[in-house]
């Protein structure tokens, strides 16, 4: 019984035993791999985060020539002349308003000058009379054979003459004046483009009516566009400088990236937002037929000012 005892304790120590061995290795192999995997010095090593210096801003697309024409006289749309993306050459007429008041105005003046003229001419001949009887009784005056009432009537004549060709051709002027002014409203009731360029906006139709100063036309030159921001603000803009490069990519066209640089920085700010902004241009290195007037564009500027 003594003999079964001590071998029943022999086993389970045999068995405790090779647990904690088991233990042991699990701990030094476990041990032995954070030693060759881990820092020595036993502090963990983290990659360094480099700083982003880049400015962020949103930007908008314009072409680098363009014209916003609006009607200078009030009017009801005649005619257009074109459609939008139409090509155009300056000064080729784009929209006409109905012009019979405009064209019987000039009509009315021009009949008003030649009337005024003609009342010049015949005040210069009523005054060439006059001068000439002057003449007459001046020198019978000195040969004692007019009376001195008759030599003060003369002069009295001519005075009067030459007052009436003074308002005669006074009023010639002012005719003339009125005449420059109804063949100016006239010209201004046809809208000429004052650029080549295409029409990228028409907001009209025939029969409408066009306000003085309302937008009607904008034209594109479309061989050079840029990107103008306003985002950038007083904290920032002095750490940008003209020839800083940047990166443009463009919210409606995904994947397109286009390098540039800053072109121009206006100096004047203005508030807006609650913060003073200045306007920032900047000109692309390339271009994208898809890109368009007013399309949206992030702009990542990389300062060369710290």
């Amino acid at each position: 019984m003594k003999l079964k005892e001590l071998v029943m304790a022999l086993a389970v120590r045999l068995r405790r035993h090779w647990l904690l061995t088991g233990i042991v290795l699990v701990l030094l192999a476990g041990g032995g791999w954070w030693l060759g995997a881990g820092p020595r010095d036993g502090k963990q090593e983290i990659p360094p985060v480099k700083a982003d210096k880049r400015i962020l801003c949103e930007g908008i697309v314009f072409p680098v020539r363009y014209a916003q024409m609006v009607m200078p006289v009030d009017g009801t749309i005649g005619e257009i002349l074109v459609q939008e993306g139409d090509k155009v050459k300056a000064g080729q007429p784009i929209i006409r308003l109905v012009r019979q008041d405009y064209q019987a105005r000039v009509g009315s003046t021009r009949a008003d000058i030649s009337r005024a003229s003609a009342a010049v001419e015949q005040s210069r001949v009523n005054l060439a009379d006059a001068e000439r009887e002057l003449a007459r009784q001046q020198s019978l005056a000195a040969a004692g054979a007019t009376s001195r009432q008759q030599l003060e009537q003369a002069k009295t004549a001519v005075d009067r003459s030459r007052a009436v060709l003074a308002q005669s051709e006074a009023e010639l002027q002012t005719q003339q004046a009125r005449l420059v002014e109804a063949e100016g409203l006239l010209d201004k009731t046809e809208l000429k483009a004052v650029i080549d360029g295409t029409v990228a906006f028409l907001d009209i139709k025939v029969g409408e009516h066009a306000a003085v100063g309302t937008v009607l036309v904008r034209l594109a030159d479309e061989s050079a566009w840029e990107i103008r921001t306003d985002d950038l603000t007083e904290l920032n803009i002095a750490r940008i400088q003209v020839g800083d490069p940047v990166a443009v990519t463009f919210d409606g066209i995904a994947g397109l990236e286009i390098a540039g640089k800053v072109k121009y920085i206006r100096p004047y700010g203005e508030k807006k937002r609650g913060d003073i902004t200045y306007t920032v241009t900047i000109e692309p290195e390339r271009w994208d037929e898809r890109l368009r007037w007013n399309m949206t564009a992030q702009l990542a500027i990389l300062p060369s000012a710290l």
